[in-house]
């Protein structure tokens, strides 16, 4: 349908405020995700977000999802980091164990399904790779009216040592009060109360005082300074629960952190025989210290001690590991001796610590779950470690972006789809929907264009779905010319029914979930389409939305029948052809697999429809083309403008072309002259 609309409508108006009943992978609203600014439960995870993914960047929440799950969840346990509860086809990223005794020798982690993780399996957690050296910190204050005590501040603070240390100490042992900053120590840490005072002075340029509480057993130092305790409070939190440390210093390189380890083990730390503990009440603190001594090699064991009597629920950071124990006690300032005894095999590889899994067990569950997309890594990082999303996220966005950047009436879109995991689609999208049977979804929608032509329609289906047993309705949609769209979502697999080759898998390939390699040639979907007579042929990837959003946008605007075969990872059964393999992570210069029709000049779009030379030539070229694959072309690869059905119909039975079927009373009116002209 060809649209000139203004634009009006955003991407929140296509949002579906309906909850679907399954969703490809989905977690317990406490799961803790690690966030640029700390940690956060999956159920405050907001689209804008900035969250860690499995290649150790940081990456924006593009739309996030929940619904109601009243069946069975995986609890999957590891080693040092605890456990989450997921679905159990949520994809999590694995090493699977190589030796019955002892670790692994290599790590060679890949998407599993939740339910698959087998004890003695390793889950993945990336080290963060971001570093932002900052030399100094900006300061921001405003003398109130009525303040005429406090000192003004130097207007930069250098983050050296000195700062970091500090920052340790309020973090630790902290807090802030009206005007005044106070640091509580044990009574055996004047050492600590006095270097403190030393710091304040270095740092902020005030003046501190030590008073010892006899009575309590304690040492506090006391900085009057309302700037100053706005700003630390701003930074660092007031309150042990609340406290955490800024973005800004945890993205510091790891050797500069170590000043600001050191002054939070100083503080909340111990120092045993057999390990050094940190113990904080502050989840996102406890977290955080683990972040924090991955980045400096250091693999700690996460412990939580449930709330009993007057104790609140607490969180240990422990490190026992011998050669982790001594590289902590080198520049943390512990009054410490070395630890000789043996410690396990390390498990820090290629930016990975790999985690070994414990226990993985299903438990009954009934409540809401969450999941939610993410640009471009489309992974995120929990407390256990990295897992992933499902491609037709990807492709739902592009779907909601194409329709608010053509303005169109979500009351003038009709959304079809037929079986398999892009079936679901329909319910996320705020617009009419229809989910038919397999293979049918192209003569349902073609029913739904013939009786209202004034709505935008859109098929979706999968590769299995519209190329296997909806072959035959392919083919003669498209020699019909109806003027509607057709999303293909193509993994090269059926998804919802366990990874079998669906047939756009080629010959000799094999999947994880394969037992034996395709033994047929896979189709070539571009060709087919070609052959059957579509008028506008496209190809995009799922993973790139905005260029997607783009592609499905012509085609929408495309008078006639336009299909769109959409490249997506299934990162739970194809291991094939993943994110990492699309962008070429393996090739020598890690260039990627795709490229832009466009980019190379190519142009698909015949400018003369009664040029059948021209047709023949435009035709063979989108062919060729569709063969090409290292790299794959994407983009538009054929286009014409011709009559479509409808304008046929509408010439055979001329009251349609001034309403539409569902607009005309056919019960109250002599069908007499329609019966006519059908004749």
């Amino acid at each position: 349908m060809s649209v000139n609309a203004p634009v009006k409508f955003t991407l929140k108006d296509y949002k579906s405020d309906l909850h679907n009943d399954w969703c490809p992978g989905c977690l317990a609203p406490d799961t803790q995700i690690v966030t640029r600014g700390g940690m956060k439960r999956i159920a405050e995870i907001e689209a804008g977000d900035v969250v860690l993914a499995h290649d150790g960047k940081y990456h924006r929440v593009t739309e996030t999802f929940s619904h109601e799950h009243p069946a069975s969840m995986q609890r999957l346990t590891v080693q040092n980091f605890g456990s989450v509860v997921v679905t159990d086809d949520h994809p999590v990223y694995v090493a699977r164990r190589q030796r019955k005794h002892g670790s692994n020798r290599s790590y060679r982690p890949e998407w599993v399904p939740a339910g698959e993780v087998r004890r003695g399996d390793y889950v993945a957690f990336p080290v963060p790779a971001e570093t932002v050296d900052q030399t100094a910190l900006t300061l921001s204050f405003e003398r109130k009216k009525k303040d005429t005590r406090s000192k003004p501040l130097p207007a930069t603070i250098p983050l050296d040592d000195a700062f970091l240390r500090l920052a340790g100490y309020y973090i630790a042992e902290g807090h802030a009060h009206h005007r005044e900053l106070a640091f509580t120590f044990g009574k055996d840490e004047m050492h600590l109360a006095k270097d403190t005072v030393a710091l304040v002075g270095k740092v902020a340029e005030l003046g501190a005082t030590i008073k010892e509480r006899i009575t309590k057993g304690s040492i506090e130092v006391h900085v009057s300074s309302a700037h100053l305790t706005t700003i630390f409070a701003e930074l660092f939190g007031t309150g042990a629960q609340a406290k955490h440390v800024p973005n800004e210093l945890m993205l510091l390189p790891a050797a500069k952190q170590q000043a600001l380890i050191g002054g939070l083990w100083a503080g909340d730390g111990t120092w045993g025989a057999k390990n050094a503990s940190y113990r904080t009440i502050s989840p996102v603190l406890a977290e955080q210290v683990k972040v924090l001594l991955l980045r400096q090699g250091i693999v700690p064991n996460v412990r939580v001690d449930e709330p009993h009597g007057i104790h609140e629920r607490a969180y240990t950071v422990s490190v026992s590991k011998c050669d982790d124990y001594n590289a902590l006690a080198a520049f943390a300032n512990g009054r410490t001796r070395s630890l000789t005894r043996s410690g396990g095999a390390q498990r820090i590889h290629d930016g990975y610590v790999f985690v070994p899994v414990r226990r993985n067990e299903v438990i009954e569950y009934d409540g809401m779950v969450h999941n939610f997309e993410v640009e471009d890594a489309h992974s995120y990082v929990t407390s256990i470690g990295a897992l992933h999303n499902c491609g037709d996220f990807g492709i739902l966005t592009g779907i909601q972006m194409a329709l608010a950047n053509l303005g169109l009436d979500p009351d003038k879109v009709a959304v079809f789809s037929g079986i398999g995991c892009s079936g679901k689609t329909p319910h996320y999208i705020k617009a009419y929907g229809f989910h038919t049977l397999h293979g049918r979804v192209l003569p349902v929608a073609t029913g739904g264009r013939l009786v209202n032509s004034g709505v935008t329609v859109l098929a979706l289906g999968g590769d299995g779905d519209g190329y296997g047993i909806g072959a035959g309705y392919f083919v003669n949609t498209g020699r019909r010319n109806l003027d509607f769209t057709y999303l293909v979502h193509n993994n090269n697999v059926y998804g919802l029914t366990k990874g079998q080759a669906s047939p756009t898998l080629s010959k000799g390939k094999k999947t994880k979930s394969m037992p034996e390699p395709a033994i047929q040639d896979g189709i070539n979907p571009i060709a087919m389409a070609v052959a059957a007579g579509y008028t506008f042929i496209a190809r995009a990837y799922a993973l790139e939305p905005k260029y997607l959003a783009g592609i499905i946008a012509r085609a929408i605007q495309h008078k006639g029948s336009a299909v769109v075969d959409v490249l997506q990872t299934c990162p739970t059964y194809n291991d094939l052809y993943t994110k990492e393999w699309y962008e070429g992570a393996d090739l020598p210069e890690k260039k990627s697999r795709l490229y832009k029709l466009e980019d190379q000049g190519f142009d698909g779009k015949v400018k003369d429809p009664a040029d059948k030379q021209e047709i023949i030539a435009k035709k063979a070229a989108a062919v060729a083309r569709s063969y090409e694959s290292e790299p794959i072309p994407i983009g538009v690869y054929y286009e014409i403008e011709l009559p479509t059905y409808e304008d046929a119909v509408n010439q055979r039975i001329p009251a349609l072309a001034e309403k539409p079927l569902v607009e005309l009373d056919t019960f109250q009116r002599d069908v007499t002259p329609l019966l006519e002209a059908m004749r």
